[in-house]
């Protein structure tokens, strides 16, 4: 029995994948104050069963990415965070507009109480 553990081999590591490059840099995708503002508009004024998302270049960023890395989430987390960013900011936005509207604030009211 001693003799049949020691004829016994170990078998290979599993194999680490696709070898990988080196990183890219990433250049972060923000969305602006104006550019949230502008797309407000169209999105209230949008049919209600018609989807659009401020977000459209970080969520495909964030999905390139994960196809360049093998669907690996570790590598892509940069990206991850430049979308939750987009889109909280985005629902920040619009509940802002929605409680002006609320209280019966235009725009043109928001804008010179600003101002002042």
């Amino acid at each position: 029995m001693a003799t049949e553990a020691s004829t016994q081999t170990t078998s290979p590591p599993p194999p680490t994948g696709i070898p990988r490059g080196p990183r890219k840099r990433h250049e972060h995708i923000t969305t602006s104050d104006a550019e949230l503002k502008e797309f407000n508009k169209e999105y209230n004024a949008k049919a209600q069963s018609q989807y659009m998302d401020p977000c459209r270049a970080q969520t495909k960023a964030s999905m390139k990415c994960m196809d360049e890395n093998n669907y690996d989430k570790k590598r892509c987390t940069r990206f991850f965070k430049d979308y939750s960013d987009c889109k909280k900011k985005w629902m920040e936005s619009l509940r802002e507009e929605r409680r002006l509207r609320n209280l019966g604030i235009t725009e043109e009211e928001d804008a010179a109480s600003t101002k002042a």
